[in-house]
């Protein structure tokens, strides 16, 4: 805790090296050593000295820089705010250094760095077992351990019946614990370590018993327990940071070490780029097609009013609000006309060659190749990028001529419907991370949603519905959602009642039991093909009581129609091997119910189904799976 500075900063020195002195006695109790902690968590590379002084100053701080550093970055810290002192670690060149002068972004006139998406839980958990691999700990998922983790030697076995980030924490653990030096501290080190990283990455933190520092200390030191404190804290947070490094290094390989885990959904590998493909479109290029998209938007606007046939199809939905000139959906109508749209954008400047890049307008086989509007007789649903921007258009036939009940803006530049959701830069924009993202098949059901589940607004609930738009939902579409979400927001799937419904949630199930925040559920609209049509049927508030009655884990659901595909004829407990495709059906389902904590509810449900008690489909999955599947944990170790 030394440093040396300039005479003319003595004074400020002083007062500096009080304030650390302060910030060290505050850790003789649990809860300052944890807030300790959580400051290292959130400002890694930061020395010791560096963490004790922001833990007192300022302990929410989130992310700092100096004046200048904020100044480089167009951001201007608001007049008299008082920065934090800080005493930066000296080198070793002899020169002395000044007290650094930080300010917090909430000091500044800077918005809040958007939340970083929370880190995928399987590939981190997949490094750590490789590191703790390389420090000679075997880590392997067990069923029916009475504690959260078990060690035996070189080998260590964690609870599957728990979330994979608790189970996480107690790995971390036991690796600090591997790979710190032996002694007396290495315990109150480990547990540090495992509470930093658990931090950094989205895991809970151990359930590790730890006395209070100032007892711990006067045993490592009895002569200068403060020292010993201070002492701890620098080796927890070197090993940490260090820790740090190893991980990120490991995330960031092509692939990382096998861990066992639940299936998961198929990815398929990039493309090769294109030697011979047209060079990426620049940013003026791309300003331009969303330029011509917002203009083609206020066009279609201008038209709903008058649409007849636009406001009967919104009637019949039960979404004519979303029709309001105040709505933020922003819905138009395409008149029928051939060109109409395209005489008005040309009227405002664009070319020919922006609207068709923009696939607004399309050029005629016939007639020598004019151009026409590709969007004809339809109602428009604006479909936004990320930044809020519109990238394209979903339009709905309203002539009843047409054999494609919607039809989406082709491919562009801006425009890949497999990395868009309809509804969710507009809901964000306005919400912020919501408690929960509900996911429907189309956009008329995700209005539909918005206006169901605002009710439980009033109860701190707050919704997005979001729809892919002729598209099954990809891994594109969920990493969106994982980046606008909260560290415990919801994601609810639900898909139309009817055998494409079905084939809708089969085809999402392996993407979104890999959600890496909340819980993940499914649910369906009773006795209605989808959500707009029970909104129209029973109005808001008996729509929202049937959805959440619904509600059910999504492994609960896929399991179900799993079931019912594999025994169409009933099943036959009699028969062996019945018995055995049950149990084979049942088990990828039970794997991906561990993640959420929902074990015993889809044995019950399983079983309930199948005419048999849980248990007995438990010890079944475990015998006639379980043996080719290490990763189910079937019994103890041998």
């Amino acid at each position: 805790m030394t440093t040396r500075v300039h005479p003319s900063s003595r004074g400020l020195l002083h007062a500096t090296m009080l304030t650390l002195r302060m910030a060290v006695a505050d850790l003789t109790s649990t809860q300052a050593w944890n807030r300790l902690l959580r400051v290292a968590a959130r400002h890694p590379g930061r020395s010791v000295d560096e963490v004790l002084l922001i833990a007192r100053q300022r302990p929410d701080a989130t992310e700092l820089a100096t004046y200048d550093q904020w100044r480089a970055r167009g951001v201007h810290v608001r007049r008299a705010e008082r920065g934090l002192a800080l005493l930066p670690p000296s080198d070793d060149s002899g020169e002395a250094s000044d007290i650094v002068k930080v300010f917090d972004i909430t000091q500044t006139n800077a918005a809040p760095s958007p939340r970083p998406p929370a880190p995928d839980l399987v590939p981190v958990v997949a490094a750590l077992a490789a590191l703790a691999d390389e420090a000679g700990l075997t880590v392997r998922l067990r069923q029916g351990l009475v504690t959260a983790v078990r060690t035996d030697g070189h080998r260590l076995d964690l609870a599957a019946n728990l979330p994979i980030s608790a189970t996480a924490g107690h790995l971390v653990h036991h690796l600090a614990q591997r790979t710190l030096p032996a002694g007396p501290a290495r315990h109150v080190q480990a547990a540090g370590v495992a509470q930093i990283i658990a931090g950094r990455f989205g895991l809970q933190p151990p359930d590790v018993t730890v006395p209070e520092p100032r007892r711990w200390a006067e045993i490592l030191d009895p002569a200068a327990p403060d020292r010993a404190i201070v002492a701890t804290a620098a080796a927890i947070i070197s090993a940490a940071d260090a820790l740090t490094a190893r991980l990120r290094h490991a995330l960031d390989r092509p692939t990382a070490a096998p861990v066992p885990q639940r299936r998961s959904a198929h990815i398929p590998a990039p493309r090769r780029p294109d030697p011979t493909a047209a060079a990426a479109p620049s940013a003026a290029d791309r300003t331009a097609l969303y330029a011509a998209n917002a203009a083609a938007a206020a066009f279609y606007a201008t038209h709903l009013p008058a649409s007849r046939a636009a406001a009967a199809y919104l009637r019949s939905r039960g979404i004519a609000a979303a029709a309001d000139p105040d709505s933020s959906w922003q819905l138009g109508v395409a008149p029928p006309g051939g060109d109409a749209l395209l005489q008005h954008l040309r009227a405002l400047g664009f070319s020919h060659r922006v609207l068709l890049d923009a696939g607004l307008v399309a050029a005629s086989r016939l007639h020598g190749g004019g151009l026409y509007d590709l969007f004809r007789d339809r109602l428009m649903f604006p479909i936004h990028a990320p930044d809020g921007q519109i990238a394209g258009f979903t339009g709905r036939d309203l002539s009843g001529h047409s054999k494609a009940k919607f039809y989406n803006t082709p491919a562009t530049s801006i425009f890949r419907k497999s990395e868009l959701l309809y509804g969710l830069a507009l809901q964000l924009r306005e919400n912020g991370p919501p408690t929960q993202f509900v996911v429907v098949e189309g956009p008329t059901d995700a209005i539909a949603a918005h206006l169901t589940y605002r009710a439980l607004a009033g109860e701190g609930v707050t919704t997005v519905a979001v729809a892919p738009c002729g598209t099954a939902f990809t891994a594109a579409q969920l990493a969106l959602l994982a980046a606008g979400a909260g560290p415990d927001t919801s994601l609810i799937m639900s898909f139309d009642a009817d055998n494409a419904g079905a084939r809708a949630l089969d085809r999402a199930y392996p993407l979104a039991v890999t959600w890496p925040h909340g819980r993940v559920l499914g649910t369906a609209p009773a006795g209605c093909k989808d959500i707009a049509a029970l909104l129209a049927a029973r109005g808001a508030d008996e729509a929202l009581l049937d959805l959440l009655a619904a509600e059910r884990p999504l492994p609960l659901l896929g399991v179900a129609q799993a079931l019912a595909k594999a025994f169409p004829e009933g099943f036959h407990s009699d028969w062996p091997e019945a018995r055995v495709r049950a149990c084979r059906t049942v088990a990828p389902y039970l794997l991906d119910a561990v993640r959420h904590g929902d074990v015993d509810l889809l044995l019950q449900s399983a079983a309930a189904q199948l005419s048999l008690a849980p248990h007995e489909l438990s010890q079944g999955v475990a015998q006639h799976y379980g043996s080719d599947r290490p990763d189910l944990g079937a019994g103890p170790p041998r």
